[in-house]
């Protein structure tokens, strides 16, 4: 698939004193095109419509335009308008200058950028001697006391604990945290912020008792 670089050459007037529009820090915003003239573009976003300023400076990356850049070099034309090569409907992403809302480059895609997924919780690690244990929870002691929560993903590691899950095991018993870990162990706790509580992903066992 054919795809255009061009620029649309049309006057500008600048105030005096007045940074370029291109020289400024861009940003990104993605949408479907609504309406498109000559010299702007409106783009409706998923927070509402944008309307941007296009001039000499802009730049579109869209299909087919090559053959639309030699129709209009064919007539004595510096290349095509706008609307020639933008159609309502399409996605496109645009980089844009906020002072005067100016499209510095609009691209043509197949779909809508999806917006970044926000990042989960952060994982932390902290050490200390265990103080308290259940089946389904664990309160560690070190620079401060923390109580993690424990669940069927909770892994353990260490000394010990694989020969007291398989006995467990063979017994037909359901091994639980409070059967692996003990008062007064030295632990490593690996755990996330989970709606308020702080869930342990891995113990591990520097020590035992």
């Amino acid at each position: 698939m054919q795809r255009l670089l061009l620029s649309f050459g049309m006057a500008i007037v600048m105030m005096a004193g007045a940074a370029p529009a291109w020289a400024q820090a861009t940003k990104t915003a993605s949408g479907t095109i609504t309406t498109v003239t000559p010299s702007s573009i409106t783009v409706k976003t998923s927070t509402g419509d944008m309307v941007f300023a296009v001039d000499q400076k802009t730049t579109v990356v869209a299909p087919g335009g090559s053959t639309k850049t030699d129709a209009a070099k064919a007539e004595g034309k510096a290349g095509p308008v706008l609307t020639a090569v933008l159609k309502q409907g399409q996605n496109v992403d645009v980089q844009y200058h906020e002072q005067g809302m100016h499209a510095a480059q609009i691209r043509v895609v197949s779909a809508v950028s999806a917006p970044a997924k926000p990042e989960g919780p952060k994982a932390e690690t902290v050490h200390g001697v265990v103080t308290a244990v259940s089946g389904t929870s664990l309160t560690v002691k070190g620079d401060a006391e923390w109580t993690f929560a424990a669940d069927p993903k909770t892994t353990v590691t260490g000394t010990g604990v694989g020969t007291a899950g398989k006995k467990l095991a063979d017994e037909g018993k359901k091994t639980t945290l409070a059967d692996l870990v003990h008062q007064g162990d030295m632990v490593s706790v690996t755990y996330k912020e989970v709606d308020g509580s702080k869930l342990a992903s891995t113990v591990r066992i520097t020590k035992r008792k």
